[in-house]
């Protein structure tokens, strides 16, 4: 399945309204409270950021929903427009109609691994966005292996927020922009 702005896309299924589904996580007792407070305090676009233009677009590459739905609240409260795929396959059809400026990517994978779609990436997608992998492993030798295929930052879940992501958003874009490879 593929969501952006949390509304499922090509799925017949309803969706409910992600921001007061996590502010009932979050705030149990005043989940609609929270809601009316994000929705007032969120600004335009990139407030955060202090860009002008189109919010930064960032497809993220998560199979698990409840991940995917906790980075994709904090990130469009902070302005930036989010695409979810959870195959890497499901990716890759984004990638060609879409163009996002940053790739958020997961090791573990239900059709391939994280590696792989980063493999086909730069085959397929020579001039593809920066790639972030964001995965459960820690382990040295996989941050070296994605390093080694081209992801900018390799970052362990346990160890950053969705806030802490959101905060290096810009840089990202900006490192892949710079850099030849990531621009989209």
């Amino acid at each position: 399945m593929i969501t952006e702005g949390g509304m499922a896309i090509g799925s017949p299924s309803s969706v409910r309204s992600d921001a007061y589904w996590a502010a009932s996580l979050w705030f149990p007792d005043l989940a609609g409270v929270a809601v009316a407070v994000l929705t007032t305090q969120a600004g335009p676009a990139n407030r955060l950021q202090g860009r002008q233009g189109p919010p930064i677009h960032v497809l993220m590459i998560e199979d698990d929903a409840s991940i995917a739905d906790m980075y994709r609240f904090q990130f469009e409260h902070d302005g930036y427009r989010v695409t979810v795929a959870t195959t890497g396959e499901i990716g890759f059809s984004t990638l060609a109609g879409v163009a996002p400026d940053l790739i958020l990517l997961d090791l573990l994978l239900p059709d391939r691994s994280g590696f792989e779609v980063l493999a086909a990436l730069n085959e397929r997608f020579p001039t593809h966005p920066p790639v972030v992998i964001l995965s459960n492993y820690g382990e040295p030798s996989m941050i070296d292996r994605g390093r080694s295929l081209g992801a900018i930052e390799y970052l362990v879940k346990s160890r950053v927020t969705p806030a802490d992501i959101a905060r290096q958003i810009p840089a990202w874009v900006e490192q892949g922009r710079g850099g030849g490879q990531g621009e989209s």
